[in-house]
């Protein structure tokens, strides 16, 4: 069994220096595509993805480590000890306005969420956690967020999901406080384990899930897949994050029939 002692220890560690790194210096070189000319990478997401994953594995030689750069295509069971990295999350909010983006580091074991840390980097804050721990905010102790109805809350929705023209979707917005978008889930989870706002939905990869719901299940925020299954730490799904009443309503609407 892991020592979630240790493991707090190291993760707040290498993401504390990674922060510091790209607050200090957010320099980069080059700037390529993956998959459409709005997904983005540069050399500095490739390079503090190296030192993050190489410090672990150090560490923690026992881990699989699934990260967003490096290919973890051979990865194809969740069993054990498994580190999920995202190096800068929201590379092109990094790169056209050099703010709100975030670094994530999420802990398994078994499958199981185990310990989450996401730095907002140029807010230098740290929120980390988990469910044997509780919910911290550079070490100050996160209260449980308001069980807030949907009219009282603020709501992400990811602009794949509006740009569907779904009008499901665009009901929960009219029936919410309002919308607000970050183009980063590092800085989304933020603000909901804060208790800024209260609902998000995007189709997410392990690695932008992994740290939030590590930190939601002590806070009072839920996590589901949109169409009810299992959450899968194994591959990219759609789903609905946040206080239970401002989900059962948002689920309720996106359920409805014309």
């Amino acid at each position: 069994m892991a020592n979630l002692s240790n493991i707090q220890q190291e993760v707040l560690y290498i993401i504390q220096k990674a922060a510091d790194s790209l607050r200090q210096d957010q320099h980069f070189d080059t700037v390529q595509r993956k998959s459409n000319r709005n997904d983005l990478v540069t050399d500095r997401d490739r390079q503090i993805e190296q030192y993050i994953v190489q410090y672990l594995a150090a560490k923690f030689p026992e881990a699989k480590i699934i990260s967003e750069e490096k290919t973890s295509s051979l990865i194809t069971s969740v069993e054990g000890l498994v580190f999920f990295v995202d190096p800068i999350d929201g590379t092109m909010n990094f790169v056209k306005c050099h703010d709100q983006f975030a670094i994530m580091i999420g802990v398994y074991q078994d499958g199981e969420p185990l310990f989450g840390a996401i730095a907002n980097v140029m807010a230098d804050q740290i929120i980390y956690g988990g469910p044997q721990v509780g919910t911290f905010l550079n070490q100050t102790p996160l209260p449980t967020v308001p069980d807030l109805p949907l009219v009282d809350s603020l709501v992400t929705i990811s602009t794949r999901l509006l740009w569907q023209q779904d009008p499901n979707y665009q009901l929960i917005v009219h029936a919410s406080s309002g919308l607000r978008v970050f183009g980063s889930a590092g800085i989304i989870w933020s603000r909901l384990v804060c208790g800024q706002q209260n609902l998000y939905i995007s189709k997410l990869k392990p690695w932008d899930l992994a740290a939030g719901r590590a930190l939601a299940m002590k806070n009072g925020i839920m996590v589901r897949n949109i169409d009810g299954s299992p959450v899968n730490m194994l591959q990219s799904q759609t789903v609905i994050i946040g206080t239970k009443c401002a989900t059962d309503e948002a689920l309720s609407l996106i359920n409805k029939r014309a």
